[in-house]
């Protein structure tokens, strides 16, 4: 079985098979478009906003129709959009909306607070997770290039460049990985470690390269 890049949150998660309905206040198709290029999962985008907007039968206003597609942007895995998914949540949630969010996000409404507030300092918090009593593994990033992943060479050591941000070595390349609990980003890195200084990393959790495989691990360790 080849291991390909992924959420673990999203593993039994259902897709948007089929177009979603017009919707007021909302471009649907650019929408659509917009999440694909900044590299999110666009069938995960149309289930996350058509459950949130059946849920929330109050959401009627542009602004809380935008606000709903930030979170299932972000929820759909691009990883750009959280600050602003974490803010339009708030403000769906000070508009009455909490099952409309919690819809999106694939979980009660009545968690949603408690999990916006708790990714506001842990950005790989997920309710469910809070008492696994384990250690488990929140993704799977990289890959080989042969099989759409970003990497010719075996990815090497790791070094922790802030919240939820590593440095990977990769042959003679440096790599900047951006990870959250939903989705991440990978690109070439225009600093040297060395220049990084002592950056604190998220606690509690690491990121391992497996010999094995071309992809890294992102792994939360027992509490």
């Amino acid at each position: 079985m080849i291991r390909r890049p992924g959420h673990s949150v999203n593993a039994s998660v259902a897709r948007q098979s089929g177009g979603l309905p017009a919707v007021t206040g909302l471009d649907l198709e650019l929408a659509v478009a917009n999440v694909a290029r900044w590299g999110g999962d666009t069938g995960l985008f149309g289930a996350s906003l058509a459950a949130g907007l059946a849920a929330g039968s109050r959401v009627r206003e542009t602004a809380a129709v935008q606000e709903l597609a930030a979170v299932a942007a972000w929820r759909a895995g691009v990883i750009g959009l959280r600050k602003d998914a974490l803010r339009a949540a708030s403000s769906c949630l000070d508009a009455g909306l909490a099952d409309a969010v919690g819809a999106t996000l694939g979980m009660p409404g009545a968690d949603v607070a408690g999990f916006v507030e708790g990714q506001r300092t842990d950005r790989f918090f997920w309710p469910a997770w809070q008492r696994l009593g384990r250690a488990y593994l929140i993704a799977r990033i990289g890959g080989f290039a042969g099989l759409g992943g970003p990497w010719l060479a075996h990815p090497g050591d790791v070094i922790a460049a802030g919240e939820g941000r590593w440095l990977v070595e990769v042959g003679e390349e440096l790599w900047e990985v951006d990870a959250d609990l939903f989705g991440h980003s990978v690109s070439q890195a225009a600093d040297d470690p060395a220049s990084t200084g002592d950056p604190v990393g998220t606690a509690g959790v690491r990121v391992v390269s497996v010999p094995t495989s071309y992809l890294l691990e992102v792994v939360r360790e027992a509490a």
